[in-house]
């Protein structure tokens, strides 16, 4: 046993590989790479669990309700309102966005779309929203 811990520790210690350019890594350096990919394989794997489940409540809500979202957003001395609602309707996600400067509205944008995946990436790409933002309209019946 005491020679298997000697050459791990040895291992350890040592260089691994070559380079031309740059001293070899040690090995414990491939070690911590190797924790730190597991590590980072993990985090995704939670990430997307997240975004599943996320893309889930909101669909199953989404049946029921509709969600809107409401921004204001100080550029200058000008106030400018972002809001936003997003219904299902008819086996289609129906997205409206408006955007009011003061009194006059000064872009408006109705959109259909297919999936959830497309909604947020048209929301993250083209307003000041994501889809997380979105919650049951106070105006809904519970």
């Amino acid at each position: 046993m005491d020679e298997v811990v000697s050459a791990i520790v040895e291992w350890l210690g040592s260089p691994q590989g070559f380079s031309a350019r740059r001293p070899p890594p040690y090995g414990w350096v491939w070690v911590v790479m190797a924790a730190i990919w597991i590590g980072g394989w993990l985090t995704a794997q939670e990430l997307k669990g997240k975004k599943k489940r996320l893309n889930s409540q909101a669909n199953q809500t989404l049946i029921d309700h509709e969600l809107s979202v409401t921004a204001l957003i100080e550029t200058g001395k000008t106030l400018i309102e972002h809001s936003a609602r997003l219904k299902f309707d008819q086996k289609a996600y129906v997205l409206d966005v408006k955007i009011t400067s003061g009194t006059e509205t000064e872009r408006l944008i109705h959109k259909k779309f297919t999936s959830l995946s497309e909604v947020e990436a048209f929301l993250s790409s083209e307003t000041v929203f994501i889809l997380s933002d979105f919650k049951v309209s106070p105006s809904a019946p519970a």
